[in-house]
């Protein structure tokens, strides 16, 4: 989770003691790291994106401590700055937003603020810069109209950081931002850059910003871009920057994008309103609130609040990216509230635990007489364990819309990676080890496996056939056919299917070297897989 560094001497701008932060922390979601003599470390959970930087922090103090309350109001001028986006752009990195903020005050102290926020970002909303990546330029040093475009390779600009001119390509491979960041546009035949009229590049994204466009203490007036994969993200993420510099004493200033297909004017700043019924707090909190509760708990989370009967209404300010549904609302009201202010009941029923499954059971007593242990891993995982480590090009997964962090991205589909995770964690434990799990995966449908792995210097393709063999004889299952197939994460030659009943119900073989290396595992491995739903209809008893 994102750690934020708050330094004292901002809070005294902003009018905040230290240790009203320190003293309230936990009322913003968050935990002390550490508080030092110039600064305090605060971490806080990725779904509060406006919190990772002093301005948001103030905001949300304001509200808690009762100094203001309500939604922020915030002013969006006009400007008669254009971006035009080139086609190009579209199977590169398709959308962009901008804006522009005047007569700001700038110090060092401001600077080291804005970067640790604009970085933040890029780590938690930006998934270290694929979704989205920002620029902040002085806007005094280019002239609009500005142009998002594509270059070749080997168009050379100077890039922040150095004092002469780089190719697009060099940049990549020498600049520290483009080794750290490269990946992002491989086997791109054209690299995305923004331009002013005269030709002076403001940003390389998303990999680093021009040299002539960089912030200084003398700066007074910026200019904001965000380039990336999903519209409404960049929007969202523009509106939390410009309402920390507005919360600073700046001036928002609208920018028209002008698409191949459509013009757009960001910021929106668009404050929504979401309705939730009282029926619903009163059932999810436990506890019927008063409209006076209920509407000083939001306004403390900075909400405006109307009550029409029996219907409460919150007008959401507009760096809230969070607030997608009333259960967010009924949260806040608890958070404004206290979770003291709500009393523990214990459950009005006295239950027994019983057996989820009974073939589990069996399944987990046959693979612990095997000399296995059992492990549980977790549901959510990320594309890059699931498929990218194990050579696999990935299709059939379910993504999550709002992932909070970058490991937890998607719904395991099998759970082999989980296995080769468990034995990297494991390195430093002696051999052989021999581990598996019985949970769900996600496909097109939810269902139950079973996956093993032995690590081991004598693993092989024999041995992982071995145990697939003992677990269809313990289940009573003789007419089977062992047959041959190609899988990308296995060795070729040396992967066989089961089949029963002419259905295929898993697989099982020694491990491909180079998913060996992407998982940093120094002996060889021999593992499997099998689809219970599928298993199981083939056995006397039936899965329940």
């Amino acid at each position: 989770m994102p750690v934020i560094r708050i330094q004292r001497e901002e809070l005294k701008r902003f009018g905040l003691s230290a240790d009203a932060l320190i003293n309230n922390v936990r009322m913003l979601g968050a935990d002390l790291k550490d508080v030092g003599d110039e600064e305090i470390l605060v971490e806080f959970f990725p779904d509060r994106p406006d919190l990772y930087t002093v301005e948001g922090v103030v905001r949300a103090l304001k509200g808690i401590l009762q100094i203001e309350t309500g939604a922020p109001k915030y002013v969006l001028n006009e400007s008669d700055i254009i971006v035009n986006v080139d086609r190009s752009v579209e199977n590169v990195r398709p959308y962009i937003v901008c804006a522009l903020v005047k007569n700001i005050n700038i110090d060092d102290t401001t600077i080291k603020s804005m970067m640790d926020f604009q970085e933040k970002l890029h780590l938690t909303v930006g998934r270290k810069r694929k979704k989205l990546a920002i620029g902040l330029h002085d806007a005094d040093k280019v002239q609009p109209p500005f142009t998002y475009t594509t270059e070749s390779p080997d168009f050379e600009f100077v890039p922040l950081g150095f004092d002469e001119p780089m190719s697009l390509n060099d940049i990549l491979i020498k600049h520290p931002k483009g080794i750290e960041y490269g990946e992002i546009l491989k086997g791109k035949k054209k690299y995305p850059i923004i331009i002013d009229k005269n030709g002076y590049v403001l940003s390389f994204p998303p990999i680093i910003n021009g040299v002539f466009t960089e912030i200084t203490p003398h700066t007074k007036n910026i200019f904001i871009d965000i380039t990336g994969t999903d519209l409404n993200v960049l929007k969202g993420v523009l509106n939390i920057l410009v309402t920390a510099f507005a919360d600073r004493g700046a001036d928002v200033h609208a920018v028209k994008i002008v698409y191949p297909d459509q013009v757009i004017i960001t910021p929106e700043l668009k404050y929504e309103k979401i309705n939730v019924s009282k029926d619903y707090i009163t059932k999810i909190l436990g506890k019927k609130l008063s409209n006076k509760e209920i509407t000083m708990a939001l306004n403390k989370l900075r909400f405006d609040v109307t009550i029409y009967g029996d219907y409460v209404e919150a007008v959401v300010p507009p760096y809230r990216m969070d607030i997608l549904h009333p259960i967010d609302i009924v949260e806040d009201i608890a958070k404004g509230l206290g979770y003291d202010y709500f009393s523990t009941v214990l459950p009005n029923k006295q239950v027994f635990g019983k057996t989820f499954v009974e073939n589990y059971e069996k399944m987990r007593d046959i693979m612990v007489s095997l000399g296995f242990q059992e492990i549980i891993t977790l549901t959510i995982t990320s594309f890059d364990r699931m498929y990218k480590k194990c050579m696999i090009d990935g299709e059939n997964y379910v993504e999550i819309e709002n992932p909070i962090t970058e490991d937890g991205t998607t719904l395991r589909s099998w759970l082999i990676p989980s296995i080769l995770e468990i034995m990297n964690k494991n390195k430093h434990r002696e051999l052989p080890q021999k581990i598996f799990e019985v949970g769900y995966v996600q496909t097109d449908t939810k269902e139950m496996h079973l996956s093993f792995g032995v690590i081991d210097s004598k693993a092989s393709f024999t041995v992982a056939k071995s145990i697939a063999e003992a677990i269809l004889r313990n289940f009573g299952i003789e007419n089977y056919i062992v047959r041959e197939i190609t899988h990308p994460t296995f060795i070729n030659g040396r992967c066989a299917e089961i089949i029963i009943e002419s259905e295929e119900i898993g697989y099982f073989g020694e491990i491909h070297p180079a998913v060996l290396e992407n998982y940093e595992l120094g002996y060889p491995v021999a593992a499997g897989e099998i689809n219970l739903e599928k298993f199981f209809k083939h056995t006397n008893s039936k899965l329940k």
